[in-house]
């Protein structure tokens, strides 16, 4: 279903905005709220709203990541039957898939430290005796820890965005101490969304270090007529012919290849279906995530496509997966959603 929005056209004069919404309250929001009821009773969300029709949650107790995404109307986001739980099951259970019990939502952020299937390597660098190894969950630990907010406004003027910046830390005693510095940024008169993240070792041991943001497309946007994008993608073609369609005995299939490059190092990938007319595509810095993997879940009642920028945690692309004290890396992924 399409859906016109004058204020998509051209700039709107605030001035003349300012005389016919009191605080511009009419056109973009912030609001944080806290759920009442179901699994996620007592997570703390933050709702933000644009006059571009963008209508998007983020979840502070689950790692600060982008949980629902709402473009006029059509949820792009996938959900699953977990009920995105609060808190978030223990990610070590079940022999490492605890994640399971709690994956939910548009981005679920991988890492700080692991990314992938549970694995239990050697903890050598924490010089602590009673520490031999460390096991590491699918996926990592930072999707279940609690985000600090540290700002939430929205600059009509100057940046023409709803700015959100917030901090989450994974850390143990004896173990890794990282920091994830996020700062969002939701434009104000078109759908782009940008992600900004530092990851710094808070510690004073070097420290294993892998990020992957895990983009979950669900239905609408995902159905039988939906196509990929992306030039140079090896995977471009994974939902031609048939597409996708849920099965019951659907058996889940992950790839991982290079990131495909197009004008300097950047990357560009996505999804379109114009039964709802509607493109999302993901930018971001093919150095930093030289790795790009899919993930097709299309058993019933899950119903899942996954885009997934992520580092390289075997160290032969993009350096060794490791951080000193103090080191920081940075990412950025730009999320942009159009009509087609």
């Amino acid at each position: 279903m399409r859906s016109d929005n004058s204020l998509m056209r051209q700039k709107p004069d605030i001035c003349d905005l300012r005389r016919k919404s009191a605080f511009l309250r009419g056109l973009a929001e912030i609001r944080q709220v806290q759920a009442t009821n179901g699994a996620g009773t007592s997570g703390r969300l933050l709702e933000v709203r644009t006059p571009a029709g963008l209508h998007a949650d983020i979840a502070l107790d689950r790692g600060g990541d982008l949980f629902r995404v709402n473009w006029r109307g059509n949820e792009l986001g996938w959900h699953g039957a977990t009920g995105a739980p609060v808190p978030s099951p223990a990610p070590d259970i079940e022999n490492g898939l605890g994640t399971l019990r709690g994956f939910d939502g548009f981005l679920v952020t991988c890492g700080l430290d692991h990314h992938g299937v549970a694995s239990r390597l050697p903890a050598d660098d924490f010089n602590y005796p009673l520490r031999r190894d460390t096991h590491h969950p699918l996926h990592g630990r930072i999707a279940t820890c609690r985000a600090d907010l540290k700002q939430a406004h929205i600059d009509w003027n100057d940046a023409e965005a709803i700015i959100i910046r917030l901090t989450v830390v994974q850390a143990a005693i004896f173990g890794e101490v990282l920091e994830l510095e996020r700062t969002y940024r939701f434009n104000l008169f078109d759908g782009r969304i940008v992600i900004d993240d530092e990851v710094r070792n808070m510690g004073y041991r070097p420290t294993r270090h892998g990020i992957l943001y895990h983009f979950n497309i669900g239905y609408p946007l995902l159905d039988s007529g939906s196509r990929l994008i992306g030039n140079n993608w090896e995977f471009r073609d994974r939902l031609d012919g048939d597409g996708a369609k849920p099965t019951d005995d659907h058996v889940e299939i992950v790839e991982a290849g290079r990131t495909p490059l197009q004008a300097g190092d950047r990357a560009r990938i996505g999804i379109t279906n114009p039964a709802i007319g509607a493109t999302l595509s993901l930018s971001y810095d093919g150095a930093a995530l030289p790795v790009t993997a899919i993930w097709r879940a299309f058993q019933s009642g899950v119903f899942a496509l996954g885009l997934e920028p992520q580092t390289d945690l075997t160290g032969e692309v993009g350096g060794a997966p490791t951080l000193a004290a103090g080191e920081a890396r940075n990412y950025a992924v730009e999320i942009d959603i159009v009509e087609t």
